[in-house]
């Protein structure tokens, strides 16, 4: 009897060879091991548990910074400079009036560190709940 978790449908002899844990592991059935309170299925048991948790998170990412809380500045496209060029005026007579070279200053946007905060997920990197979501709205 091969026991199949709820990882993608894996068998528990090839989550434990992915994690690379000692192949005794899988010899021990992982339900009776924890319920007879051996450290083997309690390890294993909970080893399950945060692999399901790990996924699930991935899911609840949020979509536009990826989970990193932050977005690039669009004012300065990430760079945390901005280029500022002086509007000419003056027109140039007989090529002798020299003209502006252009400025770079620090972006007032992001203050130079080329990164705004997520507006969507309030720089937490997780996906919000929206009304749409099926969570909150009991009649979608």
């Amino acid at each position: 009897l091969e026991l199949k978790l709820g990882i993608g449908g894996t068998s528990y002899k090839d989550f434990i060879e992915s994690v690379h844990l000692p192949m005794q592991l899988s010899e021990v059935d992982p339900i009776i091991a924890s319920f007879s309170g051996g450290a083997v299925g309690v390890i294993s048991a909970l080893m399950v548990v945060e692999v399901n948790n790990v996924r699930q998170q991935e899911h609840k990412r949020c979509k536009y910074c990826l989970g990193t809380g932050y977005l690039a500045c669009a004012r300065c496209s990430g760079s945390g400079d901005v280029v500022l060029i002086e509007p000419v005026v003056a027109t140039v007579r007989n090529g002798d009036e020299p003209l502006s070279l252009p400025r770079t200053e620090r972006c007032s946007s992001c203050s130079g560190a080329g990164k705004v905060m997520c507006p969507t997920c309030l720089c937490t990197g997780m996906a919000m709940a929206s009304e749409h979501d099926p969570r909150i709205d009991p009649f979608d």
